[in-house]
């Protein structure tokens, strides 16, 4: 199973990528569609190894800087702070392993709250750049704030359907490891 994770894990995250592109307007929460990337994204740097995350965000980035009609860098640049994130949270003393997963949801919803207000700057300041500008007050009232509930909203269970498949496997590895001496 080892050989087919990485595999299985990248050809999820296309899938993901298609099905955000192709139906993210049809799906709106307060307004906005949910960005699933973002959202599977933050939970997966909380839950999993860091590596695993460091991998997606760029492919990530460039899937939907290809599929979505944003410019690669920029969709790679606002993904970026995720990779961050995995990195702090799992070199710190209180890695996932002794984290209460309570404490565990909570930092995956604030980690979404924050990457959610870091990816809307991003995208906003391109289109600054880009075009004759941003109506900034109608953006902050409608696509922040609703991306930012809504992304809140389906990151709350976007973290179990990652936290409950994962942990099992990872804690079965664990034990037979402990168990072989």
């Amino acid at each position: 199973m080892h050989l087919l994770r990485w595999p299985l894990l990248l050809g999820g995250l296309f899938l993901l990528i298609v099905f955000q592109t192709s139906t993210s307007g049809s799906f709106a929460i307060f307004g906005v569609g949910p960005h699933l990337p973002l959202v599977l994204l933050c939970c997966w740097a909380i839950v999993r190894p860091p590596i695993e995350t460091l991998v997606m965000i760029p492919l990530a980035g460039v899937g939907l800087g290809l599929l979505a009609y944003q410019g690669m860098a920029e969709s790679v640049a606002a993904l970026a702070p995720i990779g961050l994130a995995a990195l702090t949270w799992n070199s710190s003393p209180a890695s996932p392993r002794f984290t209460p997963i309570p404490l565990e949801w909570a930092m995956t919803i604030v980690l979404i709250g924050v990457a959610t207000l870091l990816h809307f700057t991003a995208h906003a300041i391109a289109v600054e750049i880009s075009t004759t500008g941003v109506n900034w007050i109608a953006a902050l009232r409608t696509v922040m704030l609703g991306g930012l509930l809504g992304n809140m909203l389906v990151g709350a269970v976007v973290y179990w359907l990652v936290r409950i498949p994962t942990s099992g496997a990872a804690s079965l590895a664990a034990s037979s490891r402990s168990a072989s001496f």
